[in-house]
């Protein structure tokens, strides 16, 4: 696997703010715990720490995005929601890009730490202001249809 991004030390914050919100408080809620545990993650880096004491804290990110991207998956199923393809397959490029930064981490990788939060902060920043808006709109949208 080549480099996703050079990492040089300079990378957008992880800090949830009220503007990242989708307006769905359970989603809100996991989006914000996703920031918070990248945060604690980029800390470490950061202060050069090597991977061997944050490799941990990468393992509880992405198990805990892989847990809300199967939550999203199964409101959009619900909702039967027509992007529900084109959804799924942004977070399998996450999925699939955070598993061979993980191995690179585990193998001792130094780089791959930053790599994967330089990745991570601007994927989830796009995702949140498109992908994850249209979907809580349909979502909403459905939520209504219902109770009508």
């Amino acid at each position: 696997m080549g480099i996703l991004f050079r990492y040089n030390g300079c990378m957008r914050s992880f800090h949830w703010t009220i503007g990242k919100s989708v307006f769905v408080p359970e989603l809100d809620a996991e989006h914000r715990n996703l920031y918070e545990l990248a945060a604690e993650v980029q800390a470490s880096v950061d202060a050069g720490a090597p991977p061997p004491v944050y490799t941990p804290g990468v393992r509880t990110l992405l198990a805990s995005a892989a847990d809300h991207f199967a939550h999203e998956e199964r409101l959009m199923r619900r909702a039967h929601y027509p992007l529900l393809k084109w959804h799924t397959s942004q977070h399998d490029a996450v999925r699939t890009r955070a598993a061979a930064c993980l191995k690179l981490l585990e193998a001792g990788d130094a780089e791959a730490g930053g790599e994967l939060l330089e990745f991570l902060s601007r994927w989830l920043g796009d995702h949140l202001a498109v992908a994850d808006r249209m979907m809580a709109a349909a979502l909403r949208a459905h939520a209504r249809q219902r109770a009508a």
